[in-house]
């Protein structure tokens, strides 16, 4: 994969840890999503001009700089959040992790971009790998990144974890 989302050398992507080369992909491949939709939407803009004989027209001159312009600010955002979760050394809005309540970090992948479904099954699911029931709550009651992260969603994840104690 070619990463052009940020100013990176091949030598760096190499020394990336896990977590900072999955942020890097991840904002890699939104980026490249968002200019097939420039392209998609460019070409679809033309046809129409075309086919409603105004080729000569500026308007078409006029969409196109306003698709583009709308594309390199979604770039520039998602290269911003990049370059912010990268410098922390563990990512906290976006796709990241944050610190838990025992002090160590997530093991779950913090994604605004995931609905509230989403990111209780990512949670949950998280939660029903540590083994000891009653521990799982403890943890989950320090977890104040989950508490912000699922909204409602928290409540019956707790709900749903007490019934295993």
């Amino acid at each position: 994969m070619t990463f052009d989302i940020i100013d990176i050398t091949e030598a760096e992507v190499k020394k990336l840890d896990s977590v900072r080369l999955k942020l890097l992909r991840t904002a890699q491949q939104k980026k490249d999503e968002l200019y097939h939709k420039l392209e998609s939407e460019l070409a679809e803009q033309k046809r129409l001009a075309y086919s409603n004989r105004m080729e000569n027209s500026t308007l078409y001159t006029q969409v196109a700089a306003e698709l583009t312009a709308e594309y390199e600010y979604q770039v520039e955002i998602v290269r911003e959040q990049l370059n912010f979760n990268m410098s922390l050394g563990e990512p906290t809005l976006g796709q990241e992790m944050g610190p838990t309540g025992n002090n160590g970090s997530n093991g779950y992948i913090v994604n605004y971009e995931l609905s509230y479904m989403e990111r209780y099954i990512e949670v949950r699911d998280y939660y029903l790998t540590i083994e000891d029931p009653n521990e799982r709550i403890q943890i989950l009651r320090q977890d104040q990144v989950a508490r912000q992260y699922l909204g409602s969603y928290y409540n019956t994840l707790f709900n749903y974890l007490v019934q295993f104690t």
